[in-house]
């Protein structure tokens, strides 16, 4: 006879393999999407020596108004290093890192489960906690919504991240449980949450909720209080101190969002989508425990934006679900501590994502960790607290149907990845209204005429900018590409293109992807390859400039446009020291005001921005940019000197 504890082990490592050979397919694909501006777009990563500046500029290169997440990106660095810009290794090292977290959940689960029965009046459980970890660790390994986590190379930031999370939570239960037995201190507890938390951070902030899920637990199973049933002053004090403080400060600062300017450009205000993610947040529940190929997607900017409890209806729908789910699990968490908990953890893992903080609507990577509290919930409704299903043979039929179910799911939707073609054609299909997914499509179909017949993908691809390009709502890159592609092959550029992507970039707020089609359109002309129409271009910079806010790198393209083809030293001048303003910590928008005021001839001013940049130059990374600038401003002295002389 097989003994419980090696059943576990036997469901793991069947759950290990099976995943592994699942994803393996999606391993042969491609970079895509934020991978761009992460890794092959990201000169910083690149690390081909072992020069400690480099490696601190890697670390430091987050794509972003501000310089976090140092070890994630430090990991795209040592990837590179080892293996340069081959994506396979890059996803590689992401499915370890799941196979990875899979482990560490099933170590959580295990350990909350033995908590559980510790915790509990009538210690004798319905069911085996260490083989109930193992299958729930199972289901989330082949879970097919985490399948961007992995295969999707950028997000490692949010797989790495939780890796603290899971370790973290492992390291506390354990602590709780010696605790709760007099077998040791609160010290443990401390450890756990401060050590994987402030690693965690520094991977993405995402492991800032660790402590909330801790304290989930404890309002679950525990309510905060000791073996002799009265209050725990160790825990009390430990959560007054790392989550009671922490939540009031992130509380003012998060504040400022919402009644702040809109600086991330969405096409939506706070409450919009306050409400909107009642109803992401619902279709994440749908993805998750019944997952359909068509649902899966890396793009979701489809989604409709929720103008009011009733526009659309489902908004009032979800948003009361929700309520009626957490009042439900408030209520009842006595009584069903487990169920209560896998509530918990889903929606308290959309705390950062689906609140007030204005990010784009949806991503399934997202819910990388809420999805395990909504398969602890499915398992405490069908087997470990409701019981729907008694019979021990009736729970091993579901959970493997369950299993083949998602792994069958995963395997299809690895497949789509296994590939930029195959992943952007599907996409684009289940997604006709996503400009994201359009985009991508046209830009694989461009890439792919390098190989075969050219002309079928090239019309193909033009007929799919053509579209989105004269859609209103949609990104002004379409418009963009099309103008770049028919100047790199010789064709003419169509007037329409202009004039719509300039209506664009006025009627709404600029995003990310705007400034980045800017920047492409103007490198094209400095290149020479697109034609040097600068009415456009400063009617397109006029246009996205003319919302309130405005992205540094927006800016700073502006400031270089007035100042190469317009002459205007006054609009560049103003326009850079905006771009500064607008992000006092990154060194390029400093640079590039010392650079101009070089140009300009005002050498005091510039030895000024030399000494903010200086500021900035932690552990040596700006030392060559600096010494460069150093040398441009003693030489722009030294001639001036010359010139003076009789």
């Amino acid at each position: 006879m097989v003994n419980s504890r090696t059943s576990a082990l036997l469901v793991l490592v069947f759950a290990l393999l099976l995943t592994s050979l699942l994803y393996w397919p999606g391993l042969a694909g491609s970079f895509t999407f934020d991978d761009t501006g992460f890794l092959t777009g990201n000169p910083a990563i690149q690390v081909s020596s072992l020069q400690l500046a480099d490696w601190v500029n890697a670390a430091m290169s987050f794509p972003a108004n501000h310089q976090g997440r140092w070890l994630g990106m430090l990991s795209f660095a040592v990837n590179h290093y080892f293996a340069g810009l081959d994506p396979y290794w890059y996803k590689l090292t992401n499915l370890f890192i799941h196979l990875l977290n899979g482990t560490l959940l099933f170590l959580a689960l295990r350990s909350l489960f033995q908590f559980h029965q510790a915790s509990r009046s009538n210690p004798k459980m319905p069911f085996n906690g260490g083989l109930a970890a193992a299958v729930l660790a199972a289901l989330w390994l082949v879970l097919p919504i985490n399948l961007t986590g992995v295969l999707y190379v950028s997000q490692r930031l949010e797989s790495l991240s939780n890796t603290l999370v899971f370790l973290g939570l492992w390291w506390y239960l354990r602590a709780r449980l010696a605790l709760w037995h007099g077998q040791a201190s609160s010290m443990g507890l401390w450890l756990a949450l401060i050590t994987c938390t402030g690693i965690g951070v520094l991977v993405k902030e995402s492991a800032v909720l660790l402590p909330l899920y801790a304290f989930s637990a404890e309002l679950a199973l525990t309510g905060f209080r000791a073996r002799d049933g009265r209050w725990s002053r160790p825990v009390l004090a430990l959560y007054g101190t790392l989550l009671l403080i922490p939540l009031m400060t992130g509380l003012v600062w998060l504040a400022g969002w919402v009644g702040g300017p809109n600086s991330y450009g969405r096409a939506f205000d706070i409450p919009q989508r306050l409400m909107t993610e009642g109803r992401v947040l619902m279709h994440y529940m749908a993805w998750t425990l019944v997952p359909s190929l068509d649902s899966l997607t890396l793009y979701h900017d489809d989604i409709q934006v929720s103008r009011s409890l009733l526009d659309p209806p489902a908004t009032l729908a979800s948003v009361t679900a929700i309520a009626g789910l957490i009042a439900f699990a408030l209520w009842k968490r006595s009584q069903y501590p487990l169920l209560a908990l896998g509530i918990f953890w889903y929606f308290g893992g959309h705390l950062l994502t689906a609140t007030i903080i204005p990010l784009m609507l949806a991503f399934e990577h997202r819910n990388y960790f809420p999805s395990a509290g909504l398969l602890l919930a499915m398992a405490s409704l069908l087997a470990l607290e409701f019981r729907l299903l008694r019979q021990p043979r009736w729970i091993a039929v579901a959970s493997l149907a369950l299993f083949a179910f998602y792994a069958f799911t995963t395997a299809l939707r690895a497949r789509e990845w296994s590939s930029p073609l195959a992943l952007a054609s599907s996409d684009a299909a289940k997604r006709p209204d996503s400009s994201a997914a359009q985009y991508e499509y046209a830009r694989v179909l461009l890439g792919s005429t390098l190989k075969g017949d050219p002309e079928p993908m090239r019309r193909k691809a033009f007929a799919v900018l053509e579209n989105m390009a004269a859609n209103p709502d949609a990104d002004a890159v379409h418009n963009q590409l099309l103008i770049v592609t028919s100047a790199k092959l010789g064709l003419p550029i169509n007037d329409m293109w202009w004039e719509s992507m300039i209506a664009k970039l006025k009627a709404h707020p600029v995003t990310s992807i705007d400034v980045s089609a800017l920047t492409a359109l103007l490198t094209c002309v400095e290149r020479k390859v697109c034609p040097r129409d600068i009415d456009h271009l400063r009617r397109a910079y006029e246009a996205a400039s003319s919302h309130p806010g405005g992205y540094a790198q927006l800016l700073s393209g502006y400031a270089k446009f007035a100042l190469v083809y317009l002459g205007d030293l006054d609009l560049a001048g103003k326009l850079y020291r905006e771009a500064v303003e607008r992000s006092p910590s990154h060194p390029v928008p400093r640079a590039n005001l010392v650079m101009f005021l070089i140009r300009t001839g005002e050498y005091e001013q510039a030895d000024k921005a030399l000494g903010d940049l200086i500021k900035l130059n932690h552990l040596g990374r700006l030392d060559a940019k600096i010494a460069e600038l150093q040398s441009s401003l003693d030489s722009a002295r030294g001639s001036r000197l010359e010139s003076t002389q009789p």
